[in-house]
């Protein structure tokens, strides 16, 4: 019990709330306060013996620590950052003011637990029995279809050059390879000149011109169809979207701050890494490539692009995006593909996380409880030691 601490918190999210609940459970008092830095007032403060500041907003995070340390200087600061170099110019500049965020804290728990799953990847045969069921109720993927508009026209072309060499083989008397030599450079249109219908009847140049035309228009469809196929090539391979051949690797759906942390560490435990992330545009692609890690630009939640990352293949699959039901959806989708495999994922929800792991089909690890845990842990730890302050100041 922590009895005369009073811990001000400012957030209105889960986390926030996590903390709260967490602070409660010491015996301390806890207050509430506004997310927006204009609304604090030396007043406010000033039975504080610690202020947490939890929203999700750095720079309004930043804003409220100055401010802060203008009304009341000595309050101890815990303070949620997520940018790497802000967090670092903050905590050189603010004297008695810790600085965490969800990723520096849940990241390594996510990453000691999927070691930890690797060295038990001996799953329960109930749950290898549910993946086996998953896997044959999942449906068999389509058969590609060829494109109808490039079906038509190699039929039409076909019907085109079978009907021109007949045609000619009569009109002109010549044999039937020659006559399909004739209309194939026809349509070509690169007409050698050693066959021409300069003499031929008024029939045969009509026909003769119908050619020039349905070739143009056929070469024309191929060189389109030919540009895209390149194009598209071009786009899975700046995507990353080519097939994963590795062995024993680690798949990690996600590619934010947390999955830059749990990466990092088990690279360290001389795993190779396999990014999926759907957003191209995410920050922290760049820097997942430039350590050495494998990114892949899809979407984890369909079950092609986790065989194109080597799922089947795998050591382990890590879903790390920022939605519960998204995590939940690709680990069952890679239990289904791997009974055998070890599985975590993220969730936010200290609930679902229970779930999960009640039902074994996979390891949860819910990223607020875990870091609610060590903001409330540092909260009181500065509570403590500022009562102490006070103490020997009064003395």
């Amino acid at each position: 019990m922590l009895s005369g601490a009073r811990i001000l918190i400012a957030g209105t999210n889960r986390l926030a709330a996590a903390i709260e609940e967490k602070v409660r459970a010491t015996g301390a008092i806890v207050g509430r306060l506004s997310e927006d830095p204009a609304a604090l007032t030396a007043a406010a403060l000033e039975d504080a013996t610690g202020l947490v500041i939890a929203s999700e907003d750095d720079a309004g995070n930043v804003d409220m620590a100055v401010t802060t340390r203008r009304l009341r200087p000595g309050l101890p600061l815990v303070i949620r950052l997520f940018d790497p170099e802000l967090a670092a110019f903050v905590r050189s500049t603010l004297r008695r003011a810790v600085i965490l965020s969800m990723s520096s804290v849940a990241a390594p728990v996510l990453a000691r637990e999927t070691l930890r799953a690797l060295g038990e990847a001996a799953v329960h045969p109930e749950v290898a029995a549910r993946g086996v069921r998953r896997r044959k109720r999942m449906r068999t993927p389509a058969r590609k279809r060829l494109d109808r508009v490039l079906l038509g026209a190699a039929l039409t072309l076909s019907g085109v050059i079978a009907t021109g060499t007949i045609f000619f083989t009569k009109v002109l008397g010549l044999r039937v390879l020659d006559a399909f030599y004739f209309v194939w450079t026809t349509i070509m249109t690169v007409g050698y000149g050693d066959i021409t219908l300069h003499n031929a009847p008024d029939s045969a140049k009509l026909v003769g011109m119908v050619l020039m035309l349905v070739g143009a228009a056929f070469m024309a469809v191929l060189f389109a169809f030919f540009t895209s196929w390149v194009m598209t090539q071009r786009q899975h391979a700046l995507k990353g979207r080519f097939a994963v051949r590795w062995k024993d690797h680690v798949v990690i759906a996600g590619g934010g701050h947390m999955a830059i942390g749990v990466a990092e560490q088990l690279a360290a435990s001389g795993r190779r890494i396999v990014v999926i992330e759907r957003d191209e545009d995410r920050p922290h692609i760049e820097m997942l490539r430039a350590a050495g890690y494998r990114v892949i630009i899809a979407d984890a939640t369909k079950a092609e692009m986790l065989e194109l990352a080597g799922i089947k293949r795998a050591a382990a699959l890590v879903a790390l995006t920022d939605a519960d039901s998204t995590n939940l959806h690709i680990a069952l989708l890679g239990r289904a593909q791997r009974p055998d495999m070890a599985i975590v994922m993220r969730a936010e929800s200290a609930d679902l996380s229970a779930y999960v792991n009640e039902h074994k089909d996979a390891v949860a690890v819910s990223s607020v409880a875990v870091t609610a845990d060590e903001f409330a842990r540092n909260a009181l730890r500065a509570a403590r030691g500022s009562q102490l302050l006070d103490a020997v100041a009064d003395a």
